[in-house]
């Protein structure tokens, strides 16, 4: 799904168990929130997962850069929010 957060549009994916415990996963650089696929068997029916794109990665925007660490956690924040 993509919603507007932070100024930009963000890809992510929330699933598992509603009203569970939400865990929230990022990626690392050159990644996407498939890095976690291998996990979610493991942890769906025992929490909400959230995953998204990072900023400029996956289906996330990437506008100009630099990008900052506070940036980056705006985005989630802005996420979370929403």
């Amino acid at each position: 799904m993509r919603i507007k957060a932070n100024g930009i549009q963000m890809n992510y994916e929330l699933s598992g168990k509603q009203g569970a415990p939400i865990l929230v996963f990022s990626h690392s650089l050159a990644s996407s929130l498939i890095m976690w696929d291998p996990q979610m068997e493991a942890l769906k029916s025992h929490f909400q997962i959230l995953r998204y794109d990072v900023r400029g990665h996956g289906g996330t925007e990437a506008p100009k850069g630099p990008y900052t660490l506070k940036m980056l956690v705006e985005d989630v924040v802005g996420l979370l929010i929403h």
